[in-house]
């Protein structure tokens, strides 16, 4: 899978996606936005994006239906 993405993104879409990855996981741990966003070295709209998105669609990102 990982060449696939490799040669369908540039290594900086590459990494944003990771990033919104961790930001996922993270919410999904409970942690706070603001300390995700240290963490992560991203911008708190970044975190606040990814909670929106991540709090419509958290069936897709659980295990579970």
């Amino acid at each position: 899978m990982d060449h696939v993405l490799d040669s369908l993104l540039t290594p900086s879409e590459y990494q944003e996606i990771a990033k919104r990855l961790q930001i996922f996981k993270l919410l999904d741990e409970g942690v706070a936005h603001r300390k995700i966003a240290e963490t992560l070295g991203v911008g708190i709209a970044t975190v606040s994006r990814g909670a929106r998105a991540f709090s419509s669609n958290t069936h897709v990102f659980k295990d579970t239906p």
